[in-house]
């Protein structure tokens, strides 16, 4: 099992949860955007202590 948190264009955590496949996690990320057609909106995965990159909306809020 592996924790995942979702990140608003801001940076800002709005979410976190844990799941036992990536595809699992990624529909909860879908369903986690306020507004699909938003872009800036991340996901990352936690390993080891340190979080990486693991999907996005395209583009960022700057």
């Amino acid at each position: 099992m592996a924790t995942y948190r979702v990140l608003d264009p801001h940076g800002s955590v709005v979410a976190t949860d844990d799941f036992d496949s990536a595809q699992e996690a990624h529909a909860w990320f879908v369903d986690n955007k306020a507004d699909n057609s938003e872009l800036g909106w991340r996901m990352e995965v936690e390993h080891d202590g340190e979080w990486s990159f693991f999907d996005d909306s395209e583009g960022t809020s700057e």
